[in-house]
């Protein structure tokens, strides 16, 4: 699972800030809410979503351990409409906005690799516009397994371990499916054993290849090239 914050000068900072906890369901922060300084998540999952009028979720990304926000509050001080909910127990540090600055401004290499992650980030948010124009739920369904792979992936013998408890209706609202439709795309893959669950509940990506396939190459190497040396 790959470690968003690799600066031992960031970790050091967020390790002397505040430690925060937050249960399973819990919002962690609110759509228009001032936030309480940089968020650094150590452990657990954060969905970030926004609600329409008719109140149902919106989902735009999935955040994990080593992952910090709200980048837009950090860099242009203001708020997205948008909530930061735990999708299980998670731990936090929060640091306060200026020490963060202090520090990023005083080191060229944590200005780098926070700019590295602006990228990767950017790419995020445009595939998955990309994606909302597939019209095949098959195609949909296997762009967001991709992306779970990267992110929350780690190789075994059995396949890529999806470390990220999230629920079929999680992944359908986050690219704009019913869960029902998603379940049955979801389905068809486990029924032709690309994807399964193992004893732990775990959902593994037995053939790689085949999403990928779905996908296209060309477009794998620009989102997820890290993907492309388990795909055999």
């Amino acid at each position: 699972m790959p470690q968003v914050v690799q600066s031992e000068k960031l970790k050091a900072l967020f390790q002397s800030g505040r430690l925060l906890q937050y249960q399973k369901h819990e919002v962690i922060l609110r759509a228009g809410d001032e936030p309480q300084g940089v968020y650094l998540i150590e452990s657990g999952l954060v969905k970030i979503y926004s609600l329409t009028k008719q109140g149902d979720e919106h989902v735009t990304h999935f955040f994990g351990p080593g992952d910090f926000f709200p980048m837009i509050w950090i860099f242009r001080g203001h708020m997205r409409e948008v909530y930061y909910g735990a999708l299980s127990p998670v731990t936090i540090r929060v640091v306060t906005k200026k020490a963060f600055m202090d520090l990023v401004n005083d080191d060229r290499d944590i200005t780098f690799e926070l700019l590295e992650e602006m990228v990767k980030r950017y790419l995020r948010y445009a595939g998955r516009i990309d994606n909302l124009l597939y019209s095949d739920a098959r195609e949909r369904c296997a762009y967001r397994l991709l992306s779970l792979a990267n992110r929350f992936g780690s190789r075994t013998d059995a396949g890529l371990v999806i470390n990220a408890n999230i629920t079929h209706e999680d992944m359908a609202h986050s690219i704009n499916m019913t869960r029902e439709t998603f379940g049955r795309a979801f389905s068809r893959f486990q029924k032709k054993d690309v994807i399964a669950y193992d004893d732990q509940h775990r959902l593994v990506i037995k053939d790689l290849g085949a999403l990928i396939h779905i996908i296209g190459r060309e477009e794998t190497e620009t989102q997820w090239p890290d993907l492309l040396k388990y795909s055999g």
